[in-house]
């Protein structure tokens, strides 16, 4: 029997109080699945509560109070999601910092949010720390997950922590229950700093009720089962996997394994068999293409029955759009699926049906893919400012390049200039240390500002068009959306990311990552004399094929949106070089200021003539 659903006028206490709620509901129920020594480990609601009981009794120990802001510095695992739970259960704050920063970047949001403990995965992580130890006066305490040896700091193992909690709860019946009721809704519970493409981070401070409010209101508009499993490897530093990923399956009970990393997605898939998968649009697109380029490989019967079984799924999906119904195709979907569809859905553990992209928008090629191959793809749209979801695509009648409708107790507004305007009890409070940066970003009528330029639909659905500050503008004095049309040239399979340049230029000009993998086998198949990326990548035979992928889709663009030149990038794009945010998105003033001697040369003579 699964948990009735919460009435809107059931409200939660706090985050960790949705926690409780599931363990009393569900005490035996796996929370988590996890690798320990090689071999796969469950650990149930009650065992998890229980250890964020432990630790929050730890933290009081050492002096812990509320509103104290404790950082967690690690890549995905049980025990981050034990700190963050324990930490907000005292009344703190917790503060994640991405593990790909510099030293310099963590410095400047432990200072700036007045960090008192962290917690630090490994010495890895702990030795960034000490190169910036004399930035941190006001850090007292560092605990790490795993025990570090020889070292000169005030660091301390975690397990201590939960020992020495085991101890204090033992003194102390009926403290934590005492503790978390004293908890406010409105109380900030997160500090969370943006990977924004542009400028120093934004704490963006964040509570309880928002949180509660997006929880509830996304698996209304997204129902879940109870025996769901959701696949992490997402990093919990963004709250895209803290509240997607993590607290929205813990409020229906849902279990949550962890991937080994981001680069065994698919292996862990087929072992852990998950249900929901919570991702950006560079996993599905690398499905994608990986699965077009085997069947290229493949013998003519296989690449013929795979070509009929995808333009099957599309002429269906195309008629569940149009309302039409096809009575013909649909006798042939059994025969597809048995022949084609059944395969992709094995190798995505066989258990797949809600694949979820957020964070950038999805390519129409990859959408299309996976809704032919009878798992659609659910797109949504959110911001660290709002508590995450603002809308989400209806598993029922999604729209091709839309985000969906807004969730409930949030209205969008589109401005006269095209921004999307957000309101609602899930806008964040405020930025951290920063009054006139938020006035600046919600007006007098409580609207939030979003910085993205979209439209609404006839039925209230939204489709975003690209970021406000992104806007190219020409010399003639045309103004560009970049990431539509990045979006369409990404179509090809042989470009991985795209960059248009041109503000204040005469054209438009690109910087382009091809797909490595695309090309290195495309250059084998024709026979081309290069042996590696290294010779292949400044040929001329491959900017003739990018020249002809891109002139391919940008016919039906204005003359003035048109790319012209390009340069061809020799490494995929990374988060730890600042050249990608956490969450995959180009930094495209990043990548202005690190080219720039390549863009010059593009705009030294005038485009070729066609």
């Amino acid at each position: 029997m699964g948990k009735s659903k919460k009435s809107e006028g059931d409200i939660f206490q706090s985050v960790p109080h949705i926690l409780m709620d599931t363990i009393a509901t569900y005490p035996d129920r796996n929370a988590f699945l996890f690798r320990r020594g090689g071999r796969i480990v469950s650990m149930s609601y009650r065992e998890f509560g229980d250890l964020v009981e432990d630790l929050a009794h730890g933290l009081a120990a050492i002096g812990l109070k509320r509103h104290d802001r404790v950082a967690i510095l690690s890549e995905n695992r049980v025990e981050w999601a034990i700190v963050d739970l324990a930490v907000m259960s005292i009344g703190g704050i917790v503060v994640p910092v991405y593990q790909t920063l510099s030293p310099d970047q963590i410095a400047y949001i432990l200072m700036d949010s007045g960090v008192r403990v962290i917690f630090v995965e490994n010495r890895y992580h702990y030795e960034k720390l000490m190169q910036i130890q004399e930035q941190l006066p006001n850090l007292k305490t560092i605990l790490t997950f795993e025990p570090i040896r020889n070292v000169n700091g005030p660091t301390t193992v975690f397990k201590r922590i939960l020992r020495l909690g085991d101890k204090h709860r033992a003194a102390r019946p009926g403290w934590f229950k005492r503790t978390l009721n004293k908890i406010n809704r409105d109380d900030v519970c997160s500090i969370v700093y943006t990977s924004g493409t542009t400028g120093d981070p934004k704490g963006v401070r964040l509570r309880h009720s928002g949180f509660i409010e997006n929880i509830v209101n996304t698996e209304t508009a997204l129902p879940l089962k109870y025996d769901d499993i959701f696949l992490s490897f997402l990093p919990l530093s963004h709250l895209y996997e803290r509240v997607a990923g993590h607290w929205t399956p813990m409020y229906r009970g849902c279990c949550i394994a962890y991937a080994r990393s981001i680069s065994t997605v698919v292996e862990d898939m087929q072992v852990l068999h998950p249900t929901v998968l919570v991702s950006v649009p560079q996993f599905f697109d690398k499905i994608t293409a990986g699965v077009h380029r085997k069947i290229s490989d493949s013998g003519l019967i296989r690449r013929l029955t795979f070509q009929w079984a995808e333009k099957l799924g599309n002429r269906l999906a195309e008629g569940r759009r149009e309302g039409k119904n096809h009575p013909i195709l649909k006798s042939l979907r059994p025969l597809a699926r048995k022949l084609v569809f059944s395969k992709l859905y094995r190798y995505l553990g066989g258990s797949l049906r809600y694949p979820i992209s957020g964070g950038a928008p999805l390519p129409r090629k990859t959408a299309r893919f996976f809704e032919a191959m009878e798992l659609p793809i659910i797109e949504g749209y959110g911001l660290t400012e709002t508590h995450l979801v603002v809308t989400l695509s209806p598993m029922e009648n999604r729209k091709e390049g839309s985000c969906g409708p807004p969730i409930a107790g949030v209205s969008i507004r589109i401005a006269d200039d095209g921004e999307i305007l957000v309101r609602g009890k899930t806008i964040m409070n405020e930025y951290h240390n920063a009054p006139e940066l938020t006035a600046s970003v919600i007006d007098s009528d409580g609207w939030f500002h979003t910085g993205d330029i979209g439209f609404l639909d006839k039925d209230n659905y939204l489709t975003i068009t690209d970021r406000k500050k992104n806007i190219i503008v020409i010399s003639s004095g045309e103004k560009i959306a970049p990431a539509p049309i990045e979006t369409k040239l990404k179509d090809s399979p042989y470009i991985d990311e795209i960059c248009l340049i041109g503000d204040g230029q005469n054209f438009i000009s690109a910087l382009i990552v091809p797909d490595m993998e695309a090309i290195l086998h495309w250059s084998r198949k024709e026979k081309l004399p290069y042996e590696d990326l290294e010779e292949l990548l400044p040929s001329l035979e491959l900017k003739r094929l990018l020249k002809y992928e891109i002139n391919l889709r940008q016919k039906q663009l204005a003359w003035f949106e048109r790319i012209k030149k390009f340069v061809v990038l020799d490494h995929p794009l990374e988060i730890r070089k600042g050249e990608l945010t956490p969450t995959m998105k180009v930094r495209r003033a990043v990548l202005e200021g690190k080219y720039w001697e390549e863009i010059d040369r593009m705009y030294d003579s005038e485009p070729e003539k066609k």
